[in-house]
């Protein structure tokens, strides 16, 4: 339970100062825009789903690779700090997409009343569910790095195919090949497909850092 309060009070807090600042420079830099074009998409959709994935996994990758050693040194075991990281990746995931979903509402008022045209965004759901899985697939690479260095790179193909599934419906983030039918086949069935990458991360994540080492190599 301690671990849980130390990775959520900790990084859930970095997460939503982070998520204010970029948003507070991409409506700067919107109405920088404005001064000498028209604006005509969000800005803030760019950032949530081209870049905030990428921040949601370093900190996937942190957790396992920079937190988990310090809690074994200090005779917490691996198990109870995997038990603690799962829950984790669920409050951070449903925090960050709060974050993004907040942000859309706030850039959807200045829209209206600087008259600006803007693009669709996906889900609140949609965004949870990316930001669950890059979280996983972060705590993969972590645990995979940490345990067998450059090694990582056999990972790095399960890691890349996970992360893809929750982007395939979201707006902005490109069509994934050979299956760009298959989310409208499923429907809202895609969500439980997410889903279950989210488990197939947390387990593979397990069974790398189940036997991770704790101290420096020679």
């Amino acid at each position: 339970m301690r671990i849980f309060r130390h990775l959520t009070t900790t990084l859930v807090s970095f997460g939503a100062i982070v998520a204010a600042s970029v948003f507070l420079v991409v409506l700067a830099a919107e109405f920088t825009l404005s001064l000498v074009g028209e604006v005509v998409f969000s800005g803030w959709m760019l950032v949530t789903v081209q870049i905030a994935r990428w921040f949601v996994l370093w900190v996937g990758v942190y957790a396992i690779h920079n937190v988990l050693p310090i809690a074994v040194a200090h005779g917490r075991t691996r198990r109870e700090f995997l038990v603690a990281a799962t829950g984790f990746t669920v409050v951070f995931a449903l925090a960050m997409a709060l974050s993004a979903w907040l942000g859309f509402l706030v850039e959807g008022f200045v829209y209206d009343v600087m008259d600006w045209r803007t693009t669709p965004h996906g889900s609140i759901l949609a965004y949870f569910l990316m930001f669950l899985v890059w979280c996983g697939v972060g705590m993969i690479i972590g645990a995979a790095y940490h345990r067998w260095g450059l090694g990582v790179v056999f990972v790095l193909p399960v890691g890349l195919a996970l992360a893809l599934v929750p982007g395939v419906t979201m707006p902005g983030t490109g069509d994934m090949p050979f299956v760009r039918d298959l989310p409208l086949v499923l429907g809202d069935g895609w969500h439980v497909v997410s889903v279950f990458a989210w488990v197939v991360a947390v387990a593979v994540t397990w069974a790398i850092a189940r036997a991770m080492p704790v101290r420096a190599r020679a």
